[in-house]
């Protein structure tokens, strides 16, 4: 009896590990997975009668402009072992196998012998995951995962899948490099990171559309692929919250701006109800935001901004982070103990500044009724260009946010009305008509909106 048979007698199982991270859910499909009897020298036994295809990599072309960066924030709190499982897959996952296996719609990846290392079922589970959240290129990846630990010889091999064939993966990312050089090639210079993050957010708001029917049929075997990653933005333009979040990743680091993904829920303050959800978090000058571009989605472009660069305690108002893989057990993670494992966060950074908050730092700021300078150059600017809408902040710092309501708009002098009075006297084509103006409040936020009308 060889060694492998041996120790699959006494001691082991092809344990297939599903952790299928959906656009609002994680998907675990546990199964107990016993190897075949066919005999191989280390390791899952391979298919001898056909050759793995060699995937190229990506071959972006970024910007002249920025200098792209690699973020790596999972790989970096990595174990030793795990951080050495992660580098072969990095390299190996993309070799993938001309067929499914049978029984299966899935197309196996090259595995990888870690030596002097024996992997558990978390450690294989949270080094895929940290492998797909610094990696958002390597998107034909499932979470199916074959593993097998030899512990008398000391070492573990595992084998990832791919959702699509080698054939279907080069189309694919031939048509999402086409898609991503063209946004670089269209990317203006001289942009700080900030504008830069701003510029991404926007791009994919336009580009792209919520797919609703993909995130309604998410745990089934009808659900879009496509909608979970970065092709269904860049190349079909429609997607769910992970394909939106993953393609904010992808394009910023490629300005050079650090953005990572972020899981956990997202709550109905109507009703209370919570989904699974990701969005990101981008540094900025050496602070974590956050920043929910799904969310953000929205059909009226006053309220693109809603979750764009919140903090932490802004932000809890409807987002509840997924707990730090460093806080859970290895029966959490692996899903032994509720039946399917937890949504968690390997990378978490702190988001606490609020300097670049939208509405913060782009807003006019109302502090003082009786000047309302700022809000007045805003309206004067606003007018030029003959925009539609108007957002202020009401500093908090200095009104309370109910009675600036009341006094711009509801009791004499009716401010607002008197800084239109005043703008209007600036402009001489056309003038802001001020008995059809409509707002719309913000408390959360602080800020409100006027929709603005010319005659």
């Amino acid at each position: 009896m060889t060694r492998f048979v041996r120790l699959t007698a006494l001691l082991l199982a092809l344990l297939m590990l599903a952790c299928v991270l959906s656009s609002c859910d994680w998907i675990d499909r546990i199964k107990l997975h016993l190897s075949s009897s066919r005999e191989t020298t280390r390791g899952i036994p391979e298919d001898d009668d056909k050759e793995y295809i060699d995937l190229s990599k990506a071959a972006f072309t970024y910007s002249p402009y920025y200098t792209p960066i690699r973020s790596r924030h999972s790989y970096q709190l990595l174990s030793d072992g795990q951080k050495a499982l992660y580098d072969e897959l990095y390299h190996h996952v993309r070799e993938v196998y001309p067929e499914t296996d049978d029984g299966e719609k899935l197309y196996k990846t090259k595995q990888v012998i870690i030596d002097e290392h024996l992997l558990s079922s978390a450690d294989i589970r949270v080094t895929a995951k940290a492998l797909y959240d610094d990696n958002p290129e390597l998107f034909w990846l499932s979470g199916t995962i074959y593993q097998l630990t030899d512990e008398e010889a000391g070492y573990t091999a595992v084998q990832m899948r791919s959702v699509f064939s080698p054939d279907d993966i080069t189309s694919m990312q031939n048509t999402l490099t086409a898609e991503v050089n063209r946004f670089y090639a269209d990317v203006p210079e001289g942009m700080n990171a900030y504008q830069c993050e701003k510029y991404v957010h926007d791009f994919i708001c336009k580009k792209c559309d919520y797919d609703s029917e993909a995130a309604e049929l998410h745990d089934t075997a009808d659900r879009d692929a496509n909608a979970y990653i970065i092709y269904g933005v860049m190349a079909e333009n429609n997607a769910v919250c992970e394909g939106y979040a993953r393609t904010m990743q992808l394009l910023l680091t490629g300005l050079g701006v650090d953005c990572v993904g972020i899981m956990g829920d997202g709550i109905d303050t109507s009703t209370g109800d919570t989904e699974l959800h990701m969005w990101n978090a981008v540094e900025l000058d050496g602070d974590w935001y956050y920043v929910d571009a799904t969310w953000d989605d929205q059909l009226y472009t006053y309220r693109r901004y809603q979750y764009f660069n919140m903090d932490e305690k802004t932000m809890s108002k409807d987002h509840t982070l997924s707990p730090l893989m460093s806080e859970l057990t290895e029966d959490q993670i692996n899903g032994e103990e509720t039946k399917s494992s937890v949504s968690m966060n390997i990378f978490l950074p702190e988001c606490t500044a609020t300097r670049y908050q939208y509405f913060i730092f782009e807003c006019p700021h109302l502090e003082s009724f009786d000047d309302g300078g700022d809000v007045k150059d805003s309206l004067y600017r606003a007018a030029l260009d003959r925009e539609e809408y108007l957002t202020v902040y009401i500093d908090p710092k200095h009104l309370d946010y109910d009675d600036a309501i009341d006094q711009l708009f509801k009791e004499e002098p009716q401010y607002f009305f008197s800084y239109v009075h005043d703008v209007n006297g600036w402009l001489s084509e056309y003038e802001i008509d001020n008995s059809n103006l409509t707002y719309f409040n913000n408390e959360e936020r602080s800020v409100v909106t006027v929709m603005l009308s010319y005659y």
